[in-house]
């Protein structure tokens, strides 16, 4: 009988190109060879992101939503017992406890970095409040520029406090560099060809902003004046072009309801913006995580000119959980769901491509 563990390592690495995520680390289990192939010759799985649902009561381990085989997994990562998810880039999640420490950890490899502590909060908020409920999303969004596996120089950018104001920290720095001029309330971050751009509503239009990292921190309105029309916006890298979009929910039985969509397409050379449509067939999966782009073609149970947008409150519900998860169409402007609305959710859910090695 043949012996699976003196396979060739050209063919397990071959083999390792068809598999995704779970069945990855099922195969890196199999012996000390297969683990060693499977991380030194690495492919990226055939995987959509997977919806990070938060700790489970009775095992306490995290649930792994995916797309792909409709079933959630739960996974033992002790790092994450006890932590809110604030941030998503690279594979890589954004983690805030009750004492307020902020990490930014790889949920597979369980590598971490300890971020420095938060930047002062503004007047409104109560920390004794927030350290005895956890309930307040003191950070909106946290997202990285590289990724850490591949670069010892990454930044994180921040919105933080009651008005999602920003700041930014480099590695090696002791602490957070606040853009003190950005005196707005930011809806959404990106990192969109090499540089660092935010959006704030301002009378009754989204402004886009370019911000400056380096020595002399600011943010400086370089895109259009976009009406606003929706209770926040989105930036979006789609296939290098920059979309905004606005997101219109109402308020309905205690809770608010996504109820339509716009999407812009932003020309920053000119300031001008335009209706969009897709063409590409592409589909986006979009929230507190950095935006990821998807090819449907490689993937049967990913529709194609879609938006897969996660629920986005301001205060964690302990009542209703978060329910306004849906698959939005661009062409057809038409809501379906992807999880289902009866299941609790008692945290903000968040995509995360996956990334284990």
């Amino acid at each position: 009988m043949a012996d699976w563990s003196e396979l060739h390592n050209d063919v397990l690495e071959h083999l390792t190109s068809f598999l995704s995520l779970p069945d990855y680390h099922r195969f890196s289990a199999v012996c000390q060879n297969w683990h060693s192939v499977a991380r030194e010759k690495y492919h990226t799985p055939r995987q959509l992101p997977l919806l990070v649902l938060g700790e489970d009561d009775a095992t306490h381990k995290q649930k792994f939503f995916s797309l792909e085989e409709n079933r959630t997994y739960l996974i033992d990562i002790p790092e994450m017992q006890g932590q809110y998810l604030c941030g998503s880039s690279y594979g890589w999640l954004f983690t805030l406890d009750i004492h307020l420490n902020f990490r930014l950890l790889n949920p597979f490899t369980r590598k971490c970095y300890d971020l420095p502590l938060l930047p002062p909060y503004d007047s409104f908020h109560d920390i004794t409040t927030y350290v005895e409920s956890m309930n307040c999303m003191l950070v909106a969004k946290a997202i990285l520029d590289r990724d850490p596996n591949h670069s010892s120089e990454f930044k994180v950018l921040i919105m933080y406090g009651e008005r999602n104001s920003l700041a930014f920290w480099k590695l090696g720095d002791p602490t957070w560099t606040l853009i003190r001029d950005a005196c707005f309330s930011f809806d959404d971050i990106i990192f969109f060809k090499e540089d660092f751009y935010a959006v704030a509503a301002y009378n009754n239009n989204n402004d886009i902003y370019l911000v400056n990292t380096g020595p002399h921190p600011n943010a400086k309105r370089v895109g259009p004046h976009v009406k606003l029309d929706g209770i926040f916006a989105y930036l979006v890298d789609y296939k290098g072009e920059l979309l905004l979009v606005q997101r219109c929910r109402y308020y309905f039985k205690e809770r608010y309801i996504t109820k339509r969509m716009i999407i812009s397409k932003i020309n920053l050379e000119d300031k001008t913006y335009s209706e969009y449509k897709p063409t590409e067939g592409h589909s986006v999966f979009m929230g507190s995580n950095s935006c990821i782009t998807v090819d449907p073609s490689k993937y049967p149970t990913c529709r194609k000119n879609a938006l897969y947008l996660t629920d986005r409150p301001k205060i964690i519900s302990e009542k209703h959980g978060c329910k306004d998860l849906w698959i939005y169409d661009m062409v057809e402007g038409s809501f379906s769901r992807y999880y289902s609305a009866r299941q609790y959710i008692p945290a903000s859910p968040i995509w995360l491509n996956p990334n284990p090695w």
